[in-house]
């Protein structure tokens, strides 16, 4: 059976939108920098999110700055706050800038941009922001325990120190606050944290233990104090102290969780499930390994069903967690019958063959609109000029497409109804791609493959045939045929990217993928989603999905995950955007399939060139050098 692709296409040129920004230290641009010819400037929209892509707490104070990435000082540009983000503008065109921020709580964040040469260019950066222990903030003693001015500023560098891994630094100014300031419980919890922070639990003990002893109600301390403990193996010590812990800070999921962890250990499984369950209600998804300990207390308590999820939902979640192969295993556990032995007058009893299962829910990856990408959804997305441009982009892919060889790393695997997974097959082909327009509607995708002696067939159940050139779903021919949404701007490899979604409009012709064989020849509706470089409009990454299983031929998942990268061909100065890997994952006749197709060693078609296969244009980072 062979998976044909017809396409007629566009791809999505990433318009670079107007952003905005709000804080920032420097001064208002000048009334005669406004007046300059408009055409040499441009803008920077600025957005600032946590790791988890959500918006900094409103309570917390940032400062923006965007300085020439070569050097210098911050340029004297104030932003403007627009919607969820900052936009800078004045910044001249053709050149590379910093962005730099500093916000409470949260590590220095520096994210580089690139402004392109052209009249009233414009680009977006999303600066990620990383939050600093809170044990590592410095928090100004107050009452009988103010600490003398000298003894604050040495503790205010040995948490700094701390912050960046200079245990031995923050320890030396620890050592002079505790000479200056010996009976004060924070300069002794300091210190006592930083052997804990290193695991020297023993070297730790004696310094939190006077911490506590001077003043009892640290949470900090007391939770420092409780970990020692646990660490140890003194779990009724540790219960004691973190209950104090919890007692003096209600909003310390850190302390709730191992509070739930010391009663595991103690077998008080009640009192774990308890605590476990409040260090999810007060952590939410920071807390969410506390589900490995909520699980191993409802399993002791007989909630076999409820463990048995969350002992997948950790295994899901965290899948190199060490405790991992642990989950799959108890999560297995509870779901075993419990049984007692037949008695010997019980010979009527009939046995039956298994039951047959598809394998897990995650032996693919999910359905396009079962999972949303991160996006920052205030970002202005103007969609037709983003379509417009990337017309051109799909005409040029077209040509960049029948233009190259290369090397095909092909690996085949069946996902067995047990969840088993068969023994991979593997095969090398030299790899073409031709491109027939076999209407004014549409393409004809047809791939090469040799083993060296010979044209072949890949040796699988049902072939995906042209699967790289997905991206001509961006054509303009096919641009009226498809439902198109911005749903916002996301990254993809840490390069900003908007994320395009598109489906196949059910009255207009399947044009983008045909199923046939002997017997049949059947459309197949697809529906998708695209990051694409926000700076030059490539395709970075696309994956789609069946608008609905096939019944007729039995098809019920088909699922492309395609990227791709700039190929730079020195020799001849010339830079193509060509597929780099692709993975296709098949529901067919009761087989779970999965193929990836690795594409390297690129040639030019018309002349054979070494090639350089880097990060996009703009972007940051190292490119990698492969000879053919």
């Amino acid at each position: 059976m062979r998976l044909k692709l017809f396409f007629v296409a566009v791809t999505v040129m990433a318009v670079l939108a107007g952003s905005s920004v709000a804080w920032a230290q420097g001064a208002t641009a000048t009334a005669a920098t406004n007046a300059l010819n408009q055409d040499l400037y441009g803008n920077v929209q600025v957005y600032l999110r946590t790791e988890d892509g959500e918006l900094l707490p409103k309570n917390v104070s940032a400062a923006i700055v965007i300085a020439p990435a070569a050097g210098g000082s911050p340029l004297p540009i104030m932003p403007q706050m627009l919607g969820e983000g900052w936009l800078f503008s004045g910044l001249a065109i053709g050149n590379d800038y910093k962005v730099q921020v500093v916000a409470s709580g949260y590590l220095p964040g520096e994210e580089r941009v690139r402004l392109a040469d052209t009249p009233g260019a414009s680009s977006t950066v999303i600066v990620f922001m990383r939050p600093v222990d809170q044990e590592l903030v410095f928090h100004a003693p107050t009452g009988q325990f103010l600490l003398a001015p000298k003894a604050q500023k040495e503790i205010q560098h040995a948490l700094e120190d701390l912050r960046y891994g200079r245990v031995a630094s923050a320890q030396k100014h620890t050592q002079i606050a505790i000479q200056v300031s010996p009976d004060n419980p924070y300069v002794q919890y300091v210190m006592g944290l930083s052997y804990l922070l290193t695991h020297r639990v023993k070297e730790a003990q004696p310094y939190l233990e006077k911490s506590v002893s001077i003043d009892p109600r640290q949470p900090l301390a007391l939770t420092a104090l409780g970990t020692v403990r646990y660490r140890l193996g003194d779990y009724a010590g540790a219960v004691l102290v973190f209950t104090k812990a919890v007692e003096a800070d209600g909003t310390s999921w850190k302390a709730e969780w191992m509070l739930a962890q010391s009663y595991l250990r103690e077998k008080k499984f009640a009192e774990a499930r308890d605590h476990a369950e409040q260090a999810l209600r007060i952590g939410q998804r920071k807390a969410d390994q506390v589900q490995l300990v909520l699980g191993l207390a409802l399993a002791n308590l007989g909630e076999r069903d409820r463990a048995a999820a969350l002992f997948d939902t950790f295994a899901k979640e965290f899948p190199n967690d060490a405790n991992t192969p642990d989950a799959v295993k108890w999560a297995k556990l509870m779901r075993e019958p419990v049984t007692t032995l037949p008695g010997t007058g019980n010979l009527t009893a009939s046995f039956e063959p298994p039951v047959e299962v598809p394998p897990r829910p995650d032996w693919a990856p999910p359905d396009i609109d079962a999972a949303k990408p991160f996006v920052v959804s205030d970002a202005a997305c103007p969609l037709p000029q983003i379509l417009k441009v990337a017309g051109k982009t799909a005409e040029r892919l077209v040509s960049n497409l029948q233009e190259f060889t290369a090397r095909e790393d092909f690996q085949d695997v069946e996902i067995k109804r047990g969840g088993q997974v068969a023994k991979p097959s593997e095969h090398v082909f030299n790899y073409l791609v031709f491109i027939d327009q076999i209407s004014p509607q549409a393409f004809d995708v047809r791939e090469s493959r040799n083993d060296g002696s010979a044209e072949v067939e890949l040796p699988v159940v049902i072939t995906d045939t042209g699967v790289p050139a997905l991206a001509l779903a961006f054509h303009p021919i096919i641009q009226p045929d498809l439902d198109w949404k911005c749903e916002g701007l996301g990254t993809w490899d840490d390069q900003p990217a908007w994320v395009i979604r598109f489906e196949q409009k059910p009255a207009q012709p399947n044009v983008l993928s045909l199923f046939t064989s002997p017997s049949h020849n059947l459309p197949l509706p697809l529906k998708g989603r695209a990051w694409v470089f926000e700076r030059t409009g490539q395709v970075l990454h696309l994956e789609t999905d069946l608008v609905n299983a096939i019944g007729p031929v039995d098809l019920r998942r088909e699922h492309h995950s395609i990227s791709y990268k700039e190929v730079s061909f020195q020799a001849h100065n010339v830079d193509l955007w060509l597929p780099e890997s692709v993975d296709t994952y098949f529901q067919y006749r009761g087989h779970f399939l999965h193929y990836n197709h690795r594409f390297s060693n690129f040639k030019l078609f018309w002349v054979g060139a070494s090639e350089k296969i880097g990060a996009p244009k703009g972007a940051s980072g190292q490119q990698d050098e492969q000879q053919p």
